[in-house]
């Protein structure tokens, strides 16, 4: 089994920590500990500190992706780890932005020279110990959040959507098991799915951990695009019977009622001061 602590995410389940608009995952296994993105500030850092977790003992730093509410607190872990590599699959130095009716802001990551000097930008899978694996998506074949519409990169003077390369998707291999980490799956969940399948032909997928990118505060308000995407999602869930979801950050309530509704317990959610046993 995995160890799992949400050091930070969207909600509350222990009183006593800070929330925040983002995600962050301390996930502890025999051969490595891995930090999963930090949320956009330090409040990953004081949230451990208050549970007692000591994160210069992480062993690699995983950023799912370039946005800030993930990438927002690596100066911080810079400064209490000097051992851990930090891994990212964005290329060094693009910037990312969200558009709204007020035009464009930036939403990307800012780094110091000192976090800039320990970065990895990778461009293929990488194996970061015996069990562990780090991959970027592969597949595109199935729906994406419509959400996604209103971000971009900028190349230099112009703003084109982006294709979200810089998204990985972070991998267990427990005995054959896997257990699928991605913060906010925004390549879609069901092709980050396949794109383990192809990657890992013969095994099972156990669990998948992450935010689906549907923010929606209440089922009404699900865009229709969205709702089919979800749609989508449930009817393959429901031919992959062997896998359970854990949900949070960025699937919003109304996105997350109605898949629990359809799903049943196989969809649970994650909030800020939960442990996991994956």
């Amino acid at each position: 089994m995995i160890n799992t602590t949400v050091l930070l995410e969207n909600s509350l389940y222990n009183r006593n920590l800070k929330k925040a608009h983002g995600l962050s995952l301390l996930i502890k296994t025999p051969e490595q500990h891995i930090l999963l993105d930090t949320g956009p500030d330090s409040k990953f850092y004081k949230n451990a500190k208050k549970m007692g977790i000591d994160l210069s003992k992480v062993d690699s730093l995983v950023l799912s992706h370039a946005h800030y509410d993930h990438t927002g607190g690596v100066n911080k872990f810079c400064k209490l780890n000097e051992k851990a590599q930090i891994l990212m699959f964005s290329p060094y130095n693009e910037k990312y932005y969200g558009k709204s009716k007020f035009g464009y802001h930036f939403i990307g990551y800012k780094f110091s020279s000192r976090t800039q000097k320990r970065m990895k930008y990778l461009q293929n899978p990488l194996q970061i110990s015996a069990h562990w694996w780090f991959i970027p998506c592969s597949v595109d074949f199935y729906g994406k959040p419509n959400k996604n519409e209103s971000l971009y990169k900028k190349l230099g003077k112009s703003y084109v959507k982006d294709n979200f390369k810089h998204e990985g998707i972070l991998i267990y291999d427990d005995k054959g098991e896997l257990v699928i980490f991605n913060s906010c799956s925004h390549n879609g969940v069901i092709n980050s799915i396949e794109s383990v399948r192809a990657f890992f032909p013969n095994k099972k997928i156990r669990s998948y951990v992450g935010g689906f990118h549907f923010p929606y505060s209440s089922v009404d308000k699900i865009k229709p695009e969205d709702m089919r995407n979800l749609d989508e999602l449930i009817d393959y869930v429901k031919i992959q019977s062997s896998i359970k979801f854990y949900t949070g950050h960025c699937t919003g309530n109304g996105a997350f009622d109605y898949l629990r509704k359809n799903l049943g317990e196989r969809v649970v959610p994650i909030s800020t001061g939960l442990e996991l046993e994956l």
